[in-house]
């Protein structure tokens, strides 16, 4: 089985130091060209360069492995309208600095990212945690029950919806039975 491949997560910026995915994507490329234009001129360096660069990248790859995993795991809590609700109550949602990470963590709405999201209610949520009312409402208790019924409801409702159907057609059938008889 091919296993898939891990995206790059972005690093936190600023408004004014944001680029668009283009620049990004030549600003990665160029690097590549650069690292790979350095190994050929420096082809006569010793061993112990090329394996503590090759040690440096290792350690690189791990730590965003461990970023990625981290952050679609805390994500992935973001569907879950309690944990949601004891965040609020503890005051995270108060800190600017955890408001910024929840800005930061919108590129997983992206499509490359959101296909490693297994609950997308948490991209949902994610969303409305942008917005302070929401942050505020969802400290209280009374929010976080009515959020979790909306979404067991939406579990729920293609069986709902379903059953329902055919629960209207058998209804309907047995009343045109009824009036038929009484007709007769």
């Amino acid at each position: 089985m091919a296993e898939a491949t891990v995206p790059e997560a972005p690093v936190a910026e600023t408004q004014s130091q944001q680029m668009d995915a283009t620049q990004r994507t030549e600003a990665l490329s160029s690097a590549a060209n650069d690292d790979s234009d350095s190994d050929n001129d420096n082809s006569n360096d010793n061993d112990n360069s090329n394996s503590n660069r090759n040690s440096t990248g290792d350690a690189n790859a791990v730590f965003l492995k461990e970023r990625f995993e981290v952050e679609l795991e805390f994500v992935q809590c973001l569907a879950n309208p309690w944990y949601v609700n004891i965040i609020a109550q503890q005051g995270y949602f108060d800190k600017p600095e955890f408001v910024n990470y929840l800005k930061y963590l919108k590129y997983w709405q992206r499509p490359e990212y959101a296909r490693f999201v297994v609950y997308p209610h948490a991209l949902a949520l994610l969303d409305l945690l942008q917005t302070k009312a929401f942050r505020d409402e969802i400290k209280k208790t009374d929010e976080a029950t009515r959020l979790a019924v909306l979404q067991q409801n939406h579990w729920r409702w293609p069986n709902y919806r379903e059953e329902g159907a055919s629960s209207a057609a058998n209804g309907a059938d047995d009343e045109a039975n009824s009036h038929a008889a009484s007709a007769s």
